[in-house]
């Protein structure tokens, strides 16, 4: 069972900023997410933990299985680089990149960004990186606490769907998604559940979207 956790809410989620590979950490308010999250856990043993590089997601790693699991940094993890569009918010943006803005929203591998990843070179990483820690763990639970356009394409690959779909799929901060990952079929068991965060009442609408 592979438990994939979009890290809790950063400085720049607060802001509404894109952050792509930036590196903000989280808020204080992400910091009671990622708490509520681990409570979730506290029966629950992992096998292995797995996780981006970028601090938001150690952070909440950190705040979620504390010292009970080694945790292993994976590059693999690091959600897509958005290049030019990475510390702005959605309306500086649109201002400067309206079009392609709307276009990429749609289907992100027609689309180019300034100084950004590829989105089929984003696709492939994110395959061969969930593969390859399948692989090593064919049997147990294993976390893995990285970034919403890492789990969103992670299920359209599980369900079949074309990668272009990945942005019909939301993924909120310290959301939970759980992946049977068999040898031969792949399920998808949950998908962006975030009932661990209901008492914090503070459950927002989704924004154009999810992307860190």
């Amino acid at each position: 069972m592979i438990f994939l956790v979009r890290h809790a809410e950063s400085t720049w989620n607060r802001l509404k900023k894109i952050q792509g590979q930036k590196d903000p950490q989280l808020s204080p308010y992400g910091k009671k997410e990622a708490k509520f999250l681990g409570k979730r856990f506290k029966d629950l043993n992992f096998d292995a933990v797995y996780v981006s590089p970028l601090r938001r997601a150690q952070q909440t790693a950190e705040l979620t299985v504390g010292k009970r699991t080694e945790i292993t940094v994976d590059e693999g993890l690091l959600e897509i680089c958005l290049g030019d569009w990475e510390g702005k918010t959605l309306t500086q943006i649109r201002k400067k990149h309206g079009e392609s803005f709307d276009r990429w929203a749609v289907r992100p591998s027609r689309i180019a960004i300034p100084h950004g990843e590829d989105f089929k070179t984003f696709v492939s990483r994110v395959r061969r990186t969930l593969r390859k820690i399948e692989r090593r763990h064919p049997d147990g639970n294993v976390l893995v606490v990285c970034h919403g356009g890492v789990i969103s394409t992670y299920a359209t690959l599980v369900l079949n769907l074309p990668p272009d779909d990945v942005w019909c799929l939301t993924v909120k901060n310290a959301s939970l998604t759980i992946v049977e990952a068999g040898k031969d079929i792949h399920k998808l068991v949950t998908f962006n559940d975030i009932s661990h965060l209901i008492s914090l009442k503070e459950i927002k609408m989704t924004g154009v979207t999810h992307v860190d």
